[in-house]
């Protein structure tokens, strides 16, 4: 894999934002015996969601086709391994919990479920996880417009799947509806714009030639101002539970 979206482990682990403790509490409590259990947290990047889900499960194992992303991976628990979300080394029924968080519309994904059904063990849950276009207080719809405008023609088509919370993917296995919750940040201006330079659309933009972040830079920074803001994403789960 040699698309620079995939390489930039480093990046991605200083500004994408970690998920609230709530969100892996609630994973572990529809798994029976969680302590005892593996989990497996598959488009797993640099292990942000593994590594919460460290506390919960004996042992936790997180999979991605890019070794630049593991390889920026801060040391923890989580056994990792390089290898395709449709090609799993794993034995069957072997796991009590799979996550994949922001990652799910990158998959090929008919063949990932096959193998998610094959490697859950009954009684496991399957959670694909998302957080939408972030709202910063007191900007209005001012990121809403970048990521919908500016950028508009260098999203690849997956996006909509992930900015609408997975909407259209459903699974024959019983749902576990999951409950309002959100990310919060206290952000300054640099930290978003390190946020918004790990979006896949810039990428796309750059390998074209144009910079849409840097023709953005100073309408952000002067609506910023010097203080930390309140940032919220929406979080959105589609779970089940395998019969």
């Amino acid at each position: 894999m040699t698309d620079p979206l995939f390489q930039r482990g480093i990046q991605y682990q200083q500004y994408r934002p970690t998920y609230p403790p709530s969100l892996f509490q609630w994973l572990a409590d529809c798994c029976r015996d969680a302590s005892q259990a593996r989990a497996l947290d598959l488009g797993c990047g640099t292990g942000q969601a593994a590594r919460a889900l460290e506390p919960h499960f004996k042992r936790v194992i997180g999979a991605d086709i890019s070794l630049k992303q593991l390889q920026a991976a801060p040391a923890s628990k989580t056994h990792f391994l390089a290898c395709q979300a449709h090609q799993l080394p794993l034995a069957a029924n072997s796991v009590a919990l799979i996550t994949v968080a922001q990652a799910f519309h990158w998959f090929e994904q008919e063949g990932f479920f096959t193998e998610a059904e094959r490697c859950l063990r009954p009684g496991g849950g399957l959670a694909l996880i998302s957080y939408g276009v972030c709202e910063v207080e007191g900007l209005g719809a001012l990121i809403r417009d970048f990521h919908d405008s500016l950028l508009a023609r260098w999203w690849p088509a997956e996006r909509t799947q992930v900015v609408s919370g997975y909407a259209g993917t459903e699974h024959h296995w019983p749902a576990l509806p999951f409950p309002d919750d959100a990310i919060t940040r206290q952000w300054s201006a640099t930290d978003m714009l390190g946020y918004l330079d790990t979006w896949s659309a810039l990428v796309n933009a750059r390998k074209a030639g144009e910079d849409p972040l840097g023709e953005f830079r100073e309408t952000l920074l002067t609506a910023w101002g010097e203080q930390q803001r309140t940032v919220r994403w929406p979080l959105r789960v589609k779970a089940w539970r395998k019969p």
